[in-house]
């Protein structure tokens, strides 16, 4: 299992972050590569709740499967993603309210299982890293608009 962890400071409020977090259908609008993403199942938001996102990620056009298997408003969110290839990827996000901003702490966790052994683990590494790194500044960008 490899992993990355990733902290970025917003200047906005925590609803408005969560707000961003909650909507999975805005993904497209702040997630790196995601182009498409719907809700899947029945439960609209929070625990429980699925979606779908297509993305591409390197020129490679994937189709991600998501679950939210915890859900602590304002809070805390876990994430677990069924990748292409026998791949998975867990989300930990951690939401501190400082002075007039919020802290979040990202911790990524992944197993792309074949497609990790075709491409190599240091060179999806360094393309997650940027890939994260990128939607942590648009998440940024998005809450700190019109603030």
């Amino acid at each position: 299992m490899n992993s990355l962890t990733k902290k970025i400071l917003i200047h906005a409020s925590l609803e408005k972050i969560w707000a961003i977090l909650a909507d999975v259908t805005r993904t497209p609008e702040w997630v790196d590569g995601v182009k498409e993403s719907e809700r899947t199942g029945a439960v609209r938001e929070g625990k429980g709740m699925r979606w779908r996102e297509s993305c591409v990620l390197d020129r490679q056009h994937i189709e991600v499967e998501h679950e939210m298997k915890i859900w602590e408003p304002m809070s805390r969110a876990v994430i677990q993603s069924v990748l292409p290839m026998n791949g998975s990827m867990t989300r930990t996000l951690v939401l501190s309210p400082k002075s007039e901003s919020v802290e979040i702490a990202v911790e990524f966790l992944w197993d792309l299982g074949i497609a990790g052994m075709l491409l190599g683990e240091e060179k999806v590494r360094k393309i997650l890293d940027q890939s994260f790194e990128n939607t942590l500044a648009n998440w940024k960008d998005l809450a700190e608009k019109n603030q």
